[in-house]
């Protein structure tokens, strides 16, 4: 069980390295925009448009990708009071239905994310003119990242062996 979660914070290191190009991009793409449009108001040039439609699919795809890291290492925000009063062994009992509940919900967001990009299919951006599949298609592979990250926490929980440490390896 241990080799799969090894695995899962292998796959972890690559989507760190993703999220990071992902970020560095939509950074350049605003702060060009934001020049942009303060050097047309003096020289009167036309303003590229597809730059604030990148930076939005950019923010779309790394916050689903983030989401499924904050899963892994439990960043996401939650109401601890209730599960703080009850005893350690219902802690954990707790802890394994929330993940199972939310591993559902993850199920879910792949099968209908999967079809929605039926139905978007034959759009294109507005901008850049790419297939509505490519920012939509951040729904079913954010939920499979979940899903995958969710079972690693699963995996920890029930062999009492957890790794909390968000940074481990990421040098």
């Amino acid at each position: 069980m241990q080799g799969i979660v090894k695995a899962i914070d292998g796959f972890n290191k690559v989507l760190r390295y993703v999220i990071a190009v992902l970020l560095a991009a939509m950074t350049v793409l605003i702060v060009y925009q934001v020049v942009a449009r303060m050097l047309s108001s003096y020289l009167n040039l036309d303003i590229p448009r597809w730059t604030e439609e990148l930076a939005r699919y950019c923010m779309i795809w790394s916050v689903l990708i983030g989401t499924s890291l904050a899963v892994r290492y439990s960043a996401l925000i939650g109401v601890e009071a209730i599960a703080e009063r009850l005893p350690q062994n219902m802690q954990k009992l707790l802890r394994i239905l929330v993940l199972v509940i939310s591993m559902v919900f993850f199920v879910v967001l792949i099968i209908y994310g999967f079809e929605m990009l039926g139905h978007v299919g034959k759009q294109l951006s507005p901008g850049l003119k790419l297939p509505m599949t490519i920012p939509y298609a951040s729904l079913p592979i954010g939920g499979l990242c979940m899903l995958i990250n969710a079972i690693a926490v699963l995996i920890e929980v029930t062999t009492g062996k957890m790794n909390r440490e968000f940074f481990k390896g990421a040098e």
